[in-house]
């Protein structure tokens, strides 16, 4: 045995002689057979020597043989400990503010019962301890999770005084298993202990479903009991009404139905409906009824979905509140309403897209367009392979309101001539038209031949059609890659602009990733121009004015390739650019600075998140703008807010909002040391008793966690049982290698080979035999 080897060990230590023969066994078998074959056949010569030298010099061979087949075995001796492998236990104690109610038996509290329960099971606790399979952690947690280290006294050391912490006005349950399963040895886990009334009660983001968590325990194979602690009981003990969510989008166009949804949970009012109510702020800053809808409770404490619509007047910020009547009887009436704010954006470009294809661009584009705030899009499809329907009814689209129409792969005969005729009056009067490429795009869909003709940008050629059902016409498309590049005189139009300069704007295009192909526009209008082009001179991008209107026709239509190469935002500006430009809003207005709150309700005490920025009127971000933001109490008190950069914009948080009540934060931006712009954004600081505004235990919960792991609910007197079922496991064993010594390639045995083979040919010569 080697010197440095260790045996100590808290478990048995076993010797194993393991053998890794050259090649295979097969293989040393051979070369053994071929050795002893050269020992019977090839001996001394008899005549020559006596008996006992031909004895000493068989007796080297076959030591020089059995040797040289012992390092083809390559013998090996290991040591291996078999150590129990120990598991953890986690003990989970619910300490929130509403384990302090009085339901538990004998008049305590549930905290106090809890204490109890363990203290009574600690017994059988020790015994599984001193059984060594087992490591028990225990924890309490209401919106936090904390350890609690067993004493020598005692294994649960908790006090039965319950004392109030930071965190009890809210029970993360599921947030406190993940994190207590976090810590401990997930391979390892021998269970986990919930001890708890089953109300789960946080916000975000410590509003992890305890289901979740409870389901990915069960698909481990690691068990999970639920221990319920108080009184499930019904609804009619406790009249409440509760408005528990508000949900309205951040921003909102005026003169549009916005629709406002609510959830509201009913308690004990089997027996009476409920009258919700939607308030908005008006102009001069009171509230007033916009909205009513009438909730009729179920009997249970389910929660009711409520729907009401609003239909903003004018712009500006304005502050929601849904709210329910409190009525006789009401245990808690703070939790009878909730409040949000919206910002009513004036106008935003109401964009009318028909498209003929399904294709990628459309795909990509609709998402990029939806996403901006300033913008309505109104999307149709007309599937080509209805033709027998055509032309279709758009009527309903074609609203003096739309500032942009967008055209996508279509031919002309979906829609009738007097549709066409009422497009060319709208584009004359100041509305824009996009025309963008595909199969049946411009004279291809045959475009030249409608009452859309005078509004066009190419002349009409009746030999470029591509009828449905045919071969595509080569003739009519530019092979790709095509690098799609600003005209050297008209590209410094605002569709065009990625950078400041027309240097760096150019710079900018060339690094885009190149298009599949395009379209042959043909000839242009006399007005007319190729503002893009390809590298070889064809035109992909054309513009012209018509009326008091716009037109645009792209003849590519795989832009999307920009966003998937990593240039999304040279894709968003472009085709933001695109439809601002055809609004003929890409140079007037004002620069606009926005603040964003990343949320319009927080609880007291919880830091907000926002970003602020400057922005040109095409929605553009201004880099170099200077902005500062200060936040101002409920009570008028103002203080400044630290802002970083982040990106195009800037970030800031709001701490220590400890005060219910509306916030504002106020934002300013200056260029050149003088102030371009301010803007106000409120939102609000809110402390709801959570825990006590609902008190009963959800004994539904606690079984729902118990099942997902294959387990049942236990009762407080049957904790103990659940340490007596882990100590009647099988222990867990785990072989945990100590040292290993290899016998063959060692100096000693080199050395005894040698000096065999040595010792032999000495002998031989010495006796004359070689």
């Amino acid at each position: 045995m080697p010197p440095d080897a260790d045996t100590s060990s808290a478990g048995a230590t076993a010797l194993t002689l393991l053998f890794e023969p050259v090649g295979s066994w097969w293989l040393v078998v051979l070369v053994a057979a071929g050795l002893a074959a050269v020992l019977l056949l090839v001996t001394p010569d008899r005549s020559r020597i006596d008996g006992w030298r031909l004895r000493w010099l068989v007796g080297l061979r076959i030591a020089a043989f059995l040797a040289i087949v012992f390092c083809m075995l390559r013998p090996t001796v290991v040591a291996q400990r078999r150590l129990l492998q120990e598991g953890d236990l986690l003990v989970l104690a619910d300490a929130s503010e509403s384990m302090t109610v009085a339901d538990a038996p004998a008049g305590q509290t549930r905290w106090e019962h809890l204490v109890a329960s363990l203290e009574a099971a600690e017994p059988q606790a020790r015994e599984l301890l001193e059984d060594g399979g087992v490591r028990l952690r225990l924890w309490r947690f209401d919106r936090g999770l904390e350890s609690v280290p067993a004493r020598e006294e005692t294994l649960f050391p908790l006090d039965p005084t319950w004392e109030k912490g930071e965190g009890s006005e809210e029970t993360a349950l599921g947030a406190a298993i993940d994190e207590a399963v976090q810590t401990a040895d997930f391979e390892n886990l021998a269970g986990v202990v919930v001890l708890s009334d089953g109300a789960q009660h946080a916000y975000p983001p410590r509003d992890l479903p305890p289901q979740t968590v409870a389901r990915r325990l069960g698909e481990s194979g690691i068990p999970l009991w639920s221990v319920l602690f108080g009184q499930q009981r019904s609804g009619s003990q406790g009249r409440d009404a509760e408005v528990v969510q508000l949900s309205v989008a951040d921003d909102v166009f005026v003169k549009t139905s916005v629709e406002v949804t609510g959830r509201v949970r009913l308690s004990g009012l089997a027996d009476r409906d409920v009258v919700v109510r939607l308030l908005v702020e008006d102009d001069t800053g009171e509230l007033e009824e916009v909205s009513q809808t009438l909730v009729q409770s179920t009997g249970s404490r389910a929660e009711e979905l409520v729907r009401l619509t609003w239909r903003p007047e004018t712009p500006g910020e304005r502050k929601l509140v849904l709210a329910i009547d409190p009525f006789d009887g009401e245990t808690v009436i703070t939790n009878n309403e909730v409040s949000s704010f919206v910002n009513v954006i004036d106008g935003g470009l109401q964009v009318v897209y028909l498209e003929g294809a399904l294709r990628v661009e459309q795909r990509f584009l609709r998402r990029t367009l939806s996403a901006s705030p300033d913008m309505q899009v109104d999307f149709r499809w007309i599937d080509a392979s209805k033709r027998g329907d055509w032309p279709v009814d758009i009527s309903g689209m074609l609203d003096e309101n739309v500032d942009v129409f967008l055209i996508g792969d279509l031919d002309a005969t979906a829609l009738s001539p007097e549709t066409h005729a009422i497009l060319n009056d709208r584009v004359g009067q100041g509305a824009g038209l996009g025309l963008l490429g595909g199969l049946h795009a411009f004279e291809a869909g045959g475009w030249g031949a409608t009452p859309l003709r005078p509004a066009l940008p190419f002349e009409r050629d009746p030999l470029s059609r591509q009828p449905f059902d045919e071969p595509v016409r080569e003739s009519l498309h530019l092979p790709g890659p095509l690098q799609m590049l600003p005209h050297p005189r008209f590209g410094g139009i605002s569709i065009l602009r990625l950078a400041d300069t027309p240097a760096e704007n150019l710079a900018a295009w060339q690094q885009l990733p190149t298009l599949d192909g395009g379209n042959v526009f043909g000839q242009l209008a006399p007005a007319a121009q190729p503002v893009a082009v390809s590298e070889a001179g064809d035109p992909l991008l054309i513009a012209k004015n018509y009326g008091t209107g716009r037109v645009a026709a792209l003849a590519v239509d795989s832009t999307w390739r920009w966003v998937m190469q990593g240039a999304d935002d040279s894709y968003r500006r472009f085709w933001r650019q695109f439809i601002f430009w055809l609004a003929s809003r890409d140079d007037i207005g004002d620069d606009a600075l926005w603040v964003r709150p990343a949320q319009r309700r927080v609880s007291a005490g919880t830091p907000l998140t926002f970003n602020t920025g400057l922005r040109r009127a095409d929605g553009e971000p201004i880099q170099e703008a200077v902005v500062e933001a200060e936040v101002v109490a409920p009570d008028g008190t103002k203080r400044p807010l630290r802002l970083v950069r982040d990106g195009e914009s800037w970030a800031g948080q709001v701490s220590e909002c400890s005060t219910p009540g509306d916030w504002t934060i106020a934002a300013t931006a200056s260029r050149n040391g003088q102030q371009v712009a301010a803007r106000e954004s409120r939102f609000t600081v809110f402390r709801q008793d959570l825990e006590m505004a609902n008190p009963v235990a959800n004994g539904l919960l606690m079984r729902q966690l118990a099942e997902e792991t294959g387990r049942e609910p236990q009762a407080a007197e049957e904790i103990a049982g659940i340490f007596e079922e882990l100590l009647e496991r099988p222990a867990v064993y785990a072989n945990e290698a100590d040292w290993n010594w290899s016998l063959w390639d060692t100096w000693p045995m080199l050395l005894l080979t040698v000096a065999v083979m040595s010792l032999e040919w000495f002998l031989r010569k010495r006796w004359g035999l070689a």
